[in-house]
Order: C-alpha cells, then structure tokens, then sequence
C-alpha cells in the first residue's frame, strides 16, 4: 500500500536535518552516536535511569498526536512520559502524557497519568493546555525488556505499540538479517481507493525480511522481501512493487539514534528547516535487535500546519510501520515459546466504511498469554498444545483482578510449523478470538482466521510478534515473555 506524506516536514525531520552525505546531524536530546552490534545476552538486570524509546506511529487513536513519538521510563524514580516533536511556533519537544508507575505482577509496569497535555490553539499559535490528576489516571500499562533493551506501551485510550532503546546506531559490518512484520491500520475496502493509515492485506505488505548492514552513519537496508498475508496453509505472495533496498543514515535525533530512509520524492517547499528529502521512514534498532519502523505521517490537520500529501512506496512494512526481529541462527524450539508465559497487547486496528473518511471499531486491550495447564475458564474444546499458546484480555482492562498476574482465557494463538529455511517465521498461525474477549463487545461469535508471526530470543526472553485479519479489521499481537 503506498502511504502518504505531507508537503511539510514531519516532525522527524525538524528533530534532525539531513540533506545530502556530508550534512552534520543535529542532536535534540541524545548526544553522541556510538555503535552496538545487537545480541540475544541473557542479562537480566534492570536499569535504574531513565530510559528513552524511539515509538513508531500506530494509527487508531482519537487523539491529535499521530506522530511518531518518545517515551522515557525512569525504573529507578518510578515515573515515565510520553512526548512529540512540535513542528512549529516554535518547533520543540512536547510533553503530551507524564506521571508514575508501579510495578504489578509479572513485572507489568501499572502507568498512573499526573498530567495530559491537549492541543488548543491555532497552526500560527499552538498551546498545550494541562490537566492534571490526582490521584494519577490508571489505565495505562508498559512491559520493558531486561536493562530496558525494549518495550511495549499502550497508554489509555491510544493503541498498544512497540518501543525501541535507540541508545546507539547500529554496527554492523556484516549484514543481519531481520524479519518483520507490518503493524497495521484499518482495513480498506477496494471501494475506498488510498487513504491514509489503511491497509490492505490482499496487496499490501504483512511480512518480510531485510539484511541490514552499517558503515559508519550509513545504513544499508538491502535484499528486502516483502509478503501478503498467507491463505491457510500457504505463505504470502511477493509484493513486488516494493523496493528491494535503500539507504539511510543513522544519527543523534529527538528519537534517540534512529535511521532516516531518505525518499525518493524532492519535495520543492519542504516547510520549515533545510531538509529537501523528506524520510520515507525512521527506524530504531535496540541494543539486543528490537527493530521498530514509523513509515510515514501525514498529520491532516492533526498538527499544525494542515498539509497536501503525496503518495509514496513503503521501505518495510506497510500500515504505519513494522516490527522486527533478528532471523535466528537455528530453528527455534517451538514448544518452549508455546509454553513460555507473556504479557503484551492486543490490538485490532479497526475498517473504513464504504464512503467513511476515517476507521471505526479499533481496539487495544493489555493481554496475557501464556496459561497453563488449560485452565477450566477456557471455552470448550480449547486445550493445550505444542504449538497452541493460551490467553485473552483482562476484565476491565484491570490485571488486580486475577491473583496470578493471568488474565481471560479468550484467545488463543496456533503458531503452526516453523518455516524450514526462515527460521523464527510462522506463516500457518491461526488465531482465535472467543465471544468474550472484550468483555463481549468485540465479536459475538467465535472468530479463527489465518495470520502470520515472528518470534526470537531479545535479552534471553522471547519475543512474539503476530498479524492477521478476519472479515473485519486487522489484528496485531505484540507478546514479550513476562516474569
């Protein structure tokens, strides 16, 4: 699916200015740019300083702020933020949602608002109005990776993303190779034609594979693959419109150390800043291989100042982005990973109408998976297997409800054999929402439909990614193994 880009300057591209080889990198928050070369240490200690993740977009929420945006963790003080980059009047960091945390069972971090921050004003003069808590606003939660290598976040009323530790460019002087798969926005009718934060399984990509080397700032992506979602029992067809490589360049920015993808689109008035080559997609690769991508945004109004779009080809996922993981060296033992416990979150991205300018019907809900043993709360006919791991959601989206840190038994994900040569990629999982996930207001029948996944070790923990559609929307589950 191709996706749009403002005629202005996105706020990536006013965090750092990059025009030609040779341009210098102007740092926002982070100073320095060493490298790491990512690698699965088995290292659980936990930082006790703040931490800064790079948060690609992922479409859904009804706030303003669909951009890409950061997030600091402070595991020692207890406290977190959320923050954009303003693009304009003038152009600087944003602090959108900050408070405190605590830690909840299974090391599931309990995010509690102090203070959210609301656009209020015009695209000549824009103002941040605050409101604040107390006591802080529950209903937001967080999931790091040992020595918070990594994340996921889904504060309250925005869907769950990913987070990467872009403490360091990449180093890598041989090329590693990475699978990933789209995280997606609303599914889209042939009838609607292009729209923004759409996707389209039928075309667009759900999965693929990338060799990524280093040099220096540069950063080649190279031999891209890029696949449709699999019908049952098959894998995905090859996106060939895709591109099959690009460059970037990797430098200190208001994201961290992040990779910019240069377009292939010059823009003639790019809006504010030198930049003439607006990025096609913004990258952050943690220290232990966790990769996230924001591939786009066009902010509509959302941000000031409203700007005319362009169309333009993905570099790894289509949706808003991806996630991936480094391709493991050896098969994985399957059944470890289905007997493994997990928290993360479960996002449906929602659809466009036949004539709907914007998707209805998303939903992001913090999950556990993981249950052993079949417990007896899981509908009939549901038992464990090899390959079959067990979960759902929480009542109210409240985890203090079970004593165990485990949630619902009302979901289910069947990775299926390990692909033979890809090691790490499942495209035969089958995933099974029943009537009760949601508190029933998801679906009202039990729903099993095709996706694909990818899994590996970050940290010595693994790690699950998943993507599938049913005849309604998208479904992105992001898992990372939990205490």
């Amino acid at each position: 699916m191709q996706r749009i880009a403002p005629e202005n300057d996105r706020p990536h591209g006013l965090a750092w200015t990059v025009v030609l080889p040779g341009v210098v990198l102007l740092s926002c928050w982070i100073a320095g740019c060493s490298s790491v070369t990512p690698t699965t240490s088995t290292s659980t200690k936990t930082s006790s300083g703040p931490q800064t993740y790079f948060a690609p977009l992922v479409a859904g929420t009804s706030d303003i702020n669909l951009v890409s945006q950061t997030y600091a963790i402070d595991d020692g003080a207890g406290t977190f933020s959320q923050s954009i980059y303003k693009p304009v009047a003038p152009p600087g960091p944003q602090v959108i949602n900050a408070g405190v945390f605590t830690l909840a069972q299974r090391g599931l971090l309990s995010l509690g608002t102090t203070t959210h921050y609301v656009f209020n004003g015009s695209s000549n003069y824009p103002a941040y109005v605050a409101t604040a808590y107390n006591p802080p606003q529950a209903g937001s939660f967080a999931v790091e990776l040992a020595s918070q290598a990594g994340a996921l976040v889904q504060m309250l009323g925005q869907p769950g993303a990913p987070l990467a530790a872009a403490t360091q460019c990449p180093n890598l002087a041989s090329a590693q190779t990475y699978q990933f798969v789209t995280i997606p926005a609303a599914l889209i009718p042939s009838s609607q034609g292009q729209q923004q934060y759409a996707w389209d399984p039928s075309n667009d990509t759900a999965y693929g594979s990338v060799d990524i080397s280093s040099n220096g700032s540069t950063v080649t992506f190279a031999n891209i693959s890029q696949y449709t979602l699999p019908s049952p029992g098959q894998t995905g067809a090859q996106v060939h419109s895709a591109p099959t490589s690009a460059i970037g360049l990797c430098g200190p920015t208001f994201f961290g150390s992040t990779t910019s993808i240069p377009g292939q689109l010059v823009i003639t008035n790019p809006g504010e800043g030198s930049q003439t080559i607006p990025p096609q997609a913004t990258v952050g690769i943690g220290p232990t291989g966790l990769l996230v991508e924001d591939n786009g945004d066009s902010s509509g109004g959302t941000l000031p100042p409203p700007s005319p779009a362009l169309f333009y080809d993905n570099v790894l996922g289509a949706g808003t982005g991806a996630v991936g993981l480094p391709k493991p060296l050896n098969t994985l033992n399957t059944g470890a990973i289905a007997g493994a416990q997990y928290l993360g979150f479960i996002y449906g991205a929602g659809k466009f109408g036949a004539v709907s300018s914007s998707p209805t019907g998303w939903s992001s809900h913090l999950a556990s998976f993981g249950l052993l043993n079949t417990p007896s709360s899981c509908p009939p006919g549901v038992a464990s297997t090899g390959t079959l791991i067990l979960g759902g959601d929480f009542p109210n989206d409240d985890p203090s409800t079970y004593a165990n840190g485990s949630g619902n038994c009302d979901f289910t994900i069947d990775l299926g054999p390990e692909d033979t040569v890809n090691y790490g990629l499942y495209t035969q999982a089958t995933v099974t929402i029943y009537p009760a996930y949601g508190g029933g207001k998801i679906i009202s029948t039990v729903d099993s439909f095709p996706a694909v996944a990818i899994a590996g070790e970050l940290n010595g923990k693994y790690a699950i990614f998943v993507l599938g559609v049913d005849s309604t929307q998208p479904w992105a589950i992001d898992l990372l193994q939990s205490n």
